[in-house]
């Protein structure tokens, strides 16, 4: 007779099959697998361009990435904000649109910005949390609605011709502007996740009855997660703009579908309490580096959703395999 878990030593269940030992390691390690495909998808792509420029793909790239960062934000709170894309693009608008026009278009437009997002994003979470909307139904909304506020600030494309924003799809001294914009909400996260807040934020995503019966503020703190998210999505439209020098409405839900993916690859659980910012970035860069190759075969972007959706649906299987609760089973 033989159990399928070993225990060591000091009594701790240790998986005896491989397949248990590589479940084990992506449930401890959620960003892992994403990671993994992104680098067998770099290594891809670098075999079939040899021109593959680092500094003009991390700026194409940040853009996605702060998408699913931002998702990601609310999704580990235990909602979820599917009004990002429309963030982003409201970002670039009110930037390119209104602040440059009117002589703010210089550094002081960064807090301007930030602000406008943290505003946007406690708007959505006051509608999920105040008003007890269920989340995707009051973000659907929230995305709806700023579109067409997007559509009336700008109904064509606003060019944006000079300023420090074009200076993030190149380099700043001798850093890619990307690694800017994706690297700092990272860092800040790291910090906040160390953070009585962020022992808090995955305690209400886990489980948020049990969160309140421990005195947590679940209100507040899910609200807050959605703020951060807006910042998060406002560094996105900075980083959008950047990349096409202008503003334009049409791309108010451009990354809606590819950020939602990203999450799921990246190892973050759509009910809350679990996974980061960093498998966000992974996940995104599978869904970037996709794009890219569809690119390279000359397949049309009509199938860029379908593709999505594969890797949506692979994403939530693959991860409900890997959290999958071990057995013991005896032969």
């Amino acid at each position: 007779m033989s159990t399928v878990l070993d225990r060591s030593r000091s009594g701790t269940v240790v998986p005896a099959s491989l397949g248990e030992r590589v479940q084990l390691f992506f449930r401890l390690h959620p960003a892992a697998f994403a990671a993994i495909m992104a680098a067998v998808m770099l290594a891809i792509n670098l075999a079939m361009q040899p021109q593959f420029g680092p500094t003009q793909q991390l700026a194409a790239f940040a853009p996605m990435a702060l998408a699913a960062m931002a998702t990601a934000a609310a999704v580990v709170g235990g909602g979820i904000d599917l009004s990002i894309s429309a963030q982003m693009t409201f970002s670039s608008i009110l930037l390119v649109g209104y602040l440059t026009p009117a002589g703010l278009g210089g550094y002081i437009a960064i807090p301007i910005l930030l602000a406008a997002g943290a505003i946007l994003g406690t708007l959505n979470g006051l509608l999920a949390v105040v008003l007890r909307l269920p989340p995707i139904v009051a973000s659907l909304a929230s995305m709806f609605i700023l579109t067409g506020i997007n559509l009336r600030m700008a109904p064509t494309p606003v060019i944006l011709f000079d300023g420090w924003v074009l200076n993030l799809a190149r380099q700043v001294w001798f850093i890619p502007g990307a690694l800017l914009t994706v690297g700092l909400p990272l860092i800040l996260w790291s910090v906040f996740v160390r953070s009585a807040f962020g022992r808090n934020l995955y305690a209400v995503g886990g489980n948020d009855a049990t969160a309140f019966s421990a005195g947590v503020n679940v209100g507040l703190i899910r609200v807050t997660s959605y703020a951060i998210g807006g910042v998060i999505a406002a560094i996105g439209g900075i980083a959008l703009t950047a990349l096409v020098s202008s503003a334009d409405a049409s791309t108010s839900s451009a990354y809606v579908i590819g950020a939602i993916t990203a999450i799921a690859l990246g190892g973050i659980i759509i009910t809350g309490g679990r996974g980061g910012l960093l498998g966000a970035v992974a996940g995104a860069a599978v869904i970037f580096l996709v794009q890219n190759m569809l690119t390279l075969f000359n397949v049309s972007q009509v199938w860029l959703n379908l593709v999505f959706g594969a890797l949506l649906l692979f994403a939530v299987i693959t991860g409900s395999i890997m959290a999958a609760p071990r057995k013991e089973k005896k032969q």
